[in-house]
């Protein structure tokens, strides 16, 4: 009874192995002791039953998990919580309001004036000496001033101009990625979500046919031991519940890679998700032409729309280091003060002065030929990603909106597998009961009708994530796509 309230108070992440850690307690004392426990703790449930054959601590510890689990936590809860949370899109926040701040530095480049104020504080000492002129020579000090307000406004830089452009570009680049960003972390998180629900499904069939298969194990050495059946049938019956308990395993080292998964977007772990229930509808895209959702995805797609901008920015780049040949005009203004001293006397100057500069550059040693080349390259390789990202988008879109179509046809297949894989292995059980089927076929029964509900249950969810990809590839996904899902789904 102590290893069971220790197993009881464990973290969600073991509870699950509650039921296969609890070991069967049968006859009067122990029943009992259970009877006792119940009647001096309220929160432990436990259906009391007079047959010793089902195992009375299993009942007590799924009682004594449902009693301490938490309200499930459904898709909308989880996709808020990791946009709080998920570094990827928090990263793609902080990049758009930096691409941002590119604006009024291009601007204030191109257009706004520049102001500097100089000055500066200097001890002289002469030693003058004459040896012809008027005058004595001799050592002399003095302290001298200078101070100087100069004012820079620019007129024309063609290659302001055009970073100016850029940082336009750049910011609607960001803004593209950033609602990328949002589309990705709402498919990303449904994919987690689902998977985790895929792995606690496939953890309770392989448990469920673990139990089964033990059963089976059990009525088959009792057979063997009357005469009915041969040896050969139960070391087959063995050998199917030796392959259910490695399947068991499994499953639970993948429901644990699942939920570490949900918890990378999210950085939490949530003890119960809501399950899909038997509501959702199987409908086809709308509308239903894959030419069409392929023609809205190449005009709206945002991962393709950032790629056209960044191309874009790569042309805009060709002439802005082009430019480096160009003319610039400034209107430059200073005023300023200078004092200083001297054997031959004192003086303080001020002055002020206002040109218009024309600068013309040349020959700047080949390096704006080369930039210019490298930036064309730069050019040439974003106009291939572009391509690529055409390409990628139209072969998603198409693969979304076939994905669902099949998903439909495999969803209904499956439903009707799980119930010709049911009457199969009742046939088989009855078959085996008067001796016409052998421990082999019931195994392989038990075990096709497991596979057929892990397959049914996983068509289910890969249907509704081949919608939110669809609508992904289209630019369309919002938030308000994940309502009609959430909807479908149920408490466990």
């Amino acid at each position: 009874m102590t290893s069971y309230l220790k197993f009881a108070n464990m973290n969600f992440r073991r509870r699950r192995r509650i039921t296969t850690s609890c070991f069967s307690i049968r006859g009067a004392q122990h029943f009992q002791l259970l009877k006792n426990l119940a009647a001096s703790n309220t929160a432990l449930k436990v259906h009391f039953i007079n047959s010793l054959s089902i195992p009375l601590i299993a009942l007590v510890c799924s009682t004594a998990v449902v009693s301490e689990t938490a309200t499930a936590v459904d898709l909308i809860a989880v996709l808020e919580q990791a946009q709080n949370t998920d570094p990827l899109y928090r990263e793609a926040k902080a990049n758009a309001s930096a691409a941002a701040e590119g604006i009024p530095q291009a601007r204030a480049e191109a257009w706004l004036p520049t102001l500097a104020f100089t000055g500066s504080v200097t001890r002289v000492k002469q030693e003058i000496t004459l040896e012809e002129g008027i005058g004595a020579g001799g050592d002399v000090a003095y302290t001298g001033r200078r101070f100087r307000i100069t004012l820079n406004q620019p007129v024309f830089h063609y290659d302001s101009f055009m970073r100016l452009g850029q940082a336009d570009l750049r910011l609607k680049q960001a803004r593209y990625e950033l609602a990328a960003a949002q589309q990705a972390l709402i498919l990303r998180v449904s994919e987690r979500y689902f998977d985790v629900l895929a792995a606690k499904d496939s953890l309770d069939f392989a448990t469920a046919e673990k139990q089964s298969l033990n059963g089976q194990l059990v009525q088959a050495q009792q057979r063997f031991e009357v005469g009915l059946i041969a040896i050969t049938d139960v070391q087959e019956a063995k050998a199917g519940f030796d392959r259910a308990t490695a399947s068991q395993i499994i499953a639970e080292n993948e429901l644990d890679n699942a939920r570490e998964a949900l918890r990378e977007t999210t950085a939490v772990y949530f003890e119960q998700l809501a399950v899909l229930g038997d509501s959702i509808k199987l409908t086809t895209p709308e509308p239903a032409d894959i030419d069409a959702w392929t023609e809205t995805a190449l005009a709206q797609n945002l991962n393709l729309a950032a790629a056209n901008t960044a191309s874009e920015i790569a042309q805009k780049e060709i002439r802005v280091q082009s430019a480096g040949h160009m003319p610039t005009v400034d209107i430059v203004g200073s005023h300023g003060f200078t004092a200083q001293g001297g054997r031959f006397g004192a003086s303080e100057v001020t002055e002020s002065d206002v040109a218009l500069e024309l600068n013309i550059p040349f020959f700047e040693g080949g390096r704006v030929f080369s930039r210019t080349r490298q930036a064309t390259h730069e050019h040439n390789a974003a106009v291939q990603r572009l391509e690529q990202t055409r390409r990628a988008v139209f072969r998603e879109t198409r693969q979304a909106y076939l994905g669902v179509i099949a998903q439909i046809s495999t969803v209904k297949a499956l439903r009707q597998a799980v119930l010709s894989s049911k009457t199969a292995v009742d046939s088989t059980r009855a078959g085996f009961e008067v001796g016409t089927r052998t421990a082999v076929d019931v195994v392989d029964a038990e075990r096709g009708l497991f596979q057929a509900r892990r397959d049914f249950s996983r068509a289910r969810y890969d249907y509704i994530l081949d919608i939110l990809r669809l609508k992904q590839a289209a630019g369309t996904l919002q938030k308000e796509d994940l309502l009609v899902a959430n909807s479908w789904l149920l408490e466990r």
